[in-house]
């Protein structure tokens, strides 16, 4: 019996050690990777923007975070077989992406939804946008004759 435990005993040891080396890496791995909250939150527009459904809805309130130059949240309301849907966007990250303003209150606009879940919506996203025309930020310059190329013939 002495002769088996010697034996087994440094393979038992360094078997424990390499275990415990694997999980200290995975565990590392898994604390160090985890995605943050705006990345999650730019997949899930991404995913709306790939696969989500678009259906009117209408601006009801936009909050600006103050002493700030962050957009703030979007308040909207739209319609979905019947039922009414108000949700709330946080454009903070799509600052760069368009201007926003309190001209867009009570607008009419397009809400891009997931029909599995419709209550998972968007107004706006870094590569597209609900807000419609004629909101005075999305106007293009009347000079530039290229920007004026891709709007239907109400809005030229």
């Amino acid at each position: 019996m002495q002769s088996w435990l010697t034996h087994h005993v440094p393979v038992l040891a360094t078997t424990a050690a390499s275990v415990a080396a694997v999980g200290g890496v995975v565990l590392w791995w898994v604390f160090t990777h985890r995605k943050s909250a705006e990345e999650k939150e730019r997949e899930r527009r991404s995913q709306l923007v790939r696969h989500g459904r678009i259906i009117d809805g209408s601006i009801l309130d936009w909050s600006e975070q103050p002493d700030s130059s962050d957009l703030g949240t979007l308040h909207y309301r739209y319609y979905i077989a019947g039922v009414s849907y108000e949700s709330a966007q946080d454009v903070t990250f799509l600052k760069d992406t368009l201007p926003v303003d309190a001209a867009c209150l009570g607008r009419p606009a397009s809400v891009r939804y997931d029909p599995k879940n419709p209550a998972n919506s968007i107004i706006l996203a870094e590569t597209w946008s609900g807000l419609q025309y004629p909101h005075p930020s999305l106007v293009p310059d009347a000079h530039d004759s290229t920007a004026l190329s891709h709007l239907p013939p109400a809005v030229k």
